[in-house]
């Protein structure tokens, strides 16, 4: 089964192996990464980014998710509120995302060391 997979993904050498590899371990460790943050505190990918450059407004609650820090109103810390269900929700199929791209991973290192071995 694992020689189809290879088979269908063009690679003849090592080296190609290797490389498809790195690719799919690299995009399976990116969606995993952003599987567990969306899971954990509720952001996405993107809110950062987009408030760091101004394009919006920060604003607290569900609909963007809370930052994990503790806000300070007056004398009164207030803790953030968890990650909404469709957040969580979405966190795991970004997991299931990258589950999915790190299994062609596997095969292609396997496939790299069979060929290395003969």
């Amino acid at each position: 089964m694992s020689y189809l997979a290879v088979a269908l993904a063009g690679a003849d050498t090592p080296g190609e192996h290797l490389q498809l590899a790195a690719f799919t371990a690299a995009v399976a460790a990116g969606a995993l990464w952003t599987g567990l943050r969306q899971r954990r505190t509720g952001r996405t990918l993107t809110d950062d980014i987009f408030v760091r450059m101004g394009l919006t407004q920060r604003r607290t609650g569900r609909a963007h998710g809370a930052s994990t820090e503790p806000m300070r109103i007056g004398d009164f810390a207030r803790e953030p509120e968890p990650p909404s269900r469709a957040r969580r929700g979405l966190g795991c199929a970004w997991m299931v995302f990258g589950g999915i791209f790190l299994l062609p991973a596997v095969f292609n290192t396997a496939a790299a060391i069979r060929e290395l071995l003969r």
